[in-house]
């Protein structure tokens, strides 16, 4: 298996993992957005902002632990793809990137190496 399919695959892993472990933390956060929106439009509403543990342990004993996870079959189907296809286009482009910076070493067109500039563009390319 190539490096970038490797790196691919461990980009999409990564990103399945992080979103696993916040995605409670997105769900409390959307909420809270549109209660907010919400009590803007209700002018006069007295009601207290509770802290965001205190909504996730509500939401959990409202709707269960299904509750802070709920959307996110589809949310990881989209991390896992966009997460993926960077680093696989990533490591693609750095391979080819540091062939062609070798090869220029071997003529004597520099040192052999790629430097921080060609980095940043092969990250934003990847992006």
């Amino acid at each position: 298996m190539s490096s970038a399919v490797v790196n691919g695959l461990a980009g999409a892993g990564g990103g399945i993992i992080a979103q696993i472990i916040t995605y409670p933390l997105q769900t409390v956060n959307t909420r809270q957005q549109t209660e907010r929106s919400a009590k803007k439009k209700k002018a006069g509403s007295g009601g207290s902002d509770a802290s965001t543990l205190f909504q996730m342990l509500q939401l959990v004993q409202t709707e269960g632990w299904g509750g802070l996870y709920s959307g996110l079959k589809p949310s990881l189907i989209g991390t896992a793809a966009s997460q993926g296809i960077y680093y696989y286009f990533y490591q693609l482009l750095k391979n080819k990137v540091e062939d062609v910076a070798a090869a220029r070493g071997k003529k004597g067109l520099g040192d052999g190496t790629v430097g921080m500039f060609s980095w940043l563009v092969i990250a934003a390319v990847a992006g």
